[in-house]
């Protein structure tokens, strides 16, 4: 298979919940062709294997390949918050998202909740 089935046949596992049958197809799709997705969809079923330094790490790669993605980039935040309790750098994270985004909710909501602690 090659990059984008092996993603698919992982993203299908994903959505029906069978998150550690689901790694090995990203881990494929990635070793053939690196996208930040396939990391992006690790993170989340890392997160949900209670696998937190996976987890992080998963989005952290995500995020560095495509920074600008405002999705990515604020799962990245919340992982900062939630794994490396690093509230500082979420913030800069968030509001680099809302300067190139001033409408982006998500993380206009998310920056108000940190602000509020």
């Amino acid at each position: 298979m090659n990059a984008v089935e092996n993603y698919l046949e992982g993203k299908e596992r994903l959505e029906n919940a069978y998150y550690a049958e689901a790694l090995p197809f990203f881990e494929q799709s990635l070793t053939l062709q690196p996208h930040f997705k396939a990391y992006e969809c690790m993170y989340r079923c890392y997160a949900a294997l209670n696998e937190p330094e996976k987890a992080f790490d998963s989005i952290a790669a995500s995020h560095k390949l495509n920074p600008k993605n405002d999705k990515t980039a604020l799962e990245y935040a919340k992982a900062l918050v939630r794994y490396k309790k690093d509230k500082a750098a979420a913030r800069s994270e968030l509001t680099a998202i809302l300067e190139r985004n001033k409408t982006y909710m998500p993380a206009k909501r998310f920056l108000e909740e940190l602000d509020k602690e």
